[in-house]
């Protein structure tokens, strides 16, 4: 956004204009630069930080919960309360495989995010929504997932939405599959290696 780089310009950073792209590369940039949005700057400083915290957390949920879901549900069971436990072994005990439950759901979240992208703007989003509804409940209904991972997915997608820079929601996105996989091998020290 022009207003975003020209704030840039003015703190003292470098942007860079390359002829025929429609973005510009700013830089330096801090972790700070990421999680901040341009409607901060009109905001008081108490409620812009507020956001910041909100999307700072929601990073975290992008990045971890479906990893930490599996190291939990996989490895450390003994950390669930123990009406929470009989819960999810209860809602696990037909689903036969847990790492694919969870791939196949985060998969098909992406495949919707992106139907929604190209789809014409007035059904964009009823598409997604109606997509992210039949799906969730035809898959628990098959016994390919359980309920509580339809829960897990959907926090984690709507926590990326609250990331406002694009490609820094991708690099989550694309990481968050990555931090999945060590959960499954080892449990939260793959969770601490990654």
């Amino acid at each position: 956004r022009p207003d975003k780089a020209a704030k840039h310009l003015y703190s003292g950073k470098v942007v860079v204009i390359v002829n025929g792209n429609p973005y510009v590369l700013i830089m330096p940039a801090t972790f700070t630069d990421f999680i901040a949005s341009p409607e901060d700057s009109n905001l008081k400083f108490q409620f812009a930080n507020f956001s910041k915290i909100l999307r700072l957390i929601s990073i975290f949920i992008t990045l971890l919960l479906p990893g930490l879901y599996v190291a939990i549900s996989d490895f450390h069971q003994e950390l669930l309360p123990t009406e929470l436990l009989f819960s999810v072994i209860a809602s696990r005990e037909n689903v036969p495989f847990p790492i694919f439950e969870i791939l196949l759901m985060e998969i098909s979240f992406e495949l919707i995010r992106e139907a929604g992208l190209r789809v014409p703007s007035p059904i964009g989003p009823t598409i997604g929504i109606v997509g992210a509804l039949v799906l969730g409940q035809a898959a628990v209904s098959a016994n390919i997932v359980s309920p509580i991972l339809i829960i897990v997915v959907a926090i984690t997608g709507i926590a990326s939405f609250a990331i406002p820079d694009f490609y820094f929601g991708y690099h989550l996105r694309i990481l968050r599959f990555g931090f999945t996989l060590l959960g499954y091998i080892a449990g939260f020290f793959g969770i601490a290696v990654g």
